[in-house]
């Protein structure tokens, strides 16, 4: 079991019990301690859990899972077609995006096709690949990897891998929350893994958050807000909300 497989099981436990202790994870997963020690030092680290002695408690913030992927498509609908027109306005024709895996996202990628005919795509969204393949101008690699939960998605040690073959212009993600003091971040480890992954393969990110995330945090950490370069969201949005060292969009219908 790779390292974020298990990490993720951790959390699907913690969630579940509220504490995990060391040794029963060690023999759960048949692992030495130190390792489940590394796991939980990282997952710490990410703001996921807090250690304690002999394993780790959730944190004291609560926590909601997210929504299914099939009620998200339909949530905030119009909200992010906006935010996906403005978005798509601000790539320049001939751009490298890596673009991982979201309704905002999926709606972003509609756009592309409307306002572009000339990009290179890396996703490891399955949806948005299908899209835009079949679009002329459009060049589109799907990363492999490992489907996981209700998301049309690739994830996993060989999505990581990957993705650390290519730099591109952009990376376009969409996390769960975006919060002045903790940043950007997924509910799932291996959604985070990713977007992560995209950031530091990219020369730019830009953040795609319909109003309900700005403001709002989840449970794993994607990127601190000085290393986000531009976010697009909609006029029911925090005004007061910026970027350290980026510009924030508002979207209009």
């Amino acid at each position: 079991m790779w390292s974020h497989e298990r990490q993720s099981k951790i959390l699907e436990h913690l969630g579940r019990d509220g504490k995990v202790q060391t040794h029963r994870l060690a023999e759960l997963f048949e692992v030495s301690r130190e390792t489940i020690r590394r796991d939980l030092l990282e997952l710490d680290q990410k703001g996921s859990l807090v250690r304690v002695h002999g394993g780790a408690v959730q944190s004291e913030r609560e926590i909601l899972p997210e929504p299914a992927f099939s009620d998200r498509l339909v949530a905030h609908a119009e909200v992010k077609r906006a935010i996906g027109r403005t978005a798509a306005a601000l790539i320049e024709p001939g751009a490298t995006l890596h673009i991982d895996a979201g309704t905002t996202t999926r709606a972003f990628a509609r756009e592309l096709i409307q306002q572009h005919d000339d990009l290179r795509i890396i996703t490891n969204s399955i949806e948005i690949a299908q899209m835009l393949a079949v679009e002329d101008g459009f060049e589109v690699l799907l990363l492999g990897g490992k489907p996981h939960g209700d998301v049309p998605a690739t994830f996993g040690e060989l999505t990581l891998s990957e993705i650390d073959r290519f730099l591109a212009d952009y990376a376009v993600i969409s996390p769960v929350g975006l919060n002045a003091a903790r940043g950007a971040t997924d509910y799932e480890l291996h959604e985070a893994e990713v977007a992560r992954k995209m950031i530091r393969c990219a020369r730019s990110c830009l953040m795609l958050c319909h109003a309900s995330k700005i403001g709002a945090e989840s449970r794993v950490a994607v990127c601190r807000t000085e290393e986000i370069d531009q976010v697009v969201t909609d006029a029911a949005a925090d005004p007061e909300f910026r970027l350290p060292n980026g510009r924030v969009h508002v979207a209009r219908d």
